[in-house]
């Protein structure tokens, strides 16, 4: 099984399995839902979990470039992954039997919470597949 990273937006595929939101405020996406659900025929996500989202003030800060995203990563694990390190380690042995989709708004991979996720549930579960998207 794998699990995946992808942007909310994007076109969702069988391949998907359980799609996660894992932003604070899915509201602020909400105005999306309506199209996204006629488009595709499906709801965006399956569950939110707002515990696996960054603290406000840090995704603040990054989007506004107070810190840089080699600042940003200390915190976030220290304030996220290991304040949830039961939470993702069982969505990390849950996804060895069936695919998830951690989902956000951050265009970049490279730059977004949902990857150093996926990255920390590899490390409790190093055969654990991962799409980076």
């Amino acid at each position: 099984m794998t699990l995946r990273t992808k942007k909310m937006s994007a076109e969702p595929s069988d391949s998907d399995g359980l799609r996660i939101c894992v932003m604070r405020d899915a509201r602020a996406y909400n105005r999306h839902l309506l199209s996204f659900q006629e488009k595709f025929k499906r709801p965006m996500y399956d569950m939110h979990i707002k515990e696996l989202a960054p603290p406000r003030e840090l995704k603040d800060e990054f989007k506004q470039g107070t810190i840089s995203w080699e600042e940003y990563i200390p915190w976030f694990r220290r304030e996220v992954l290991e304040k949830q390190r039961d939470l993702i380690m069982m969505y990390a042995e849950r996804a060895l039997n069936e695919n998830i989709t951690f989902l956000c708004t951050e265009d970049n991979p490279a730059h977004c919470h949902r990857r150093l996720l996926a990255e920390e549930c590899k490390k409790y579960q190093p055969g654990l597949e991962l799409a980076i998207e």
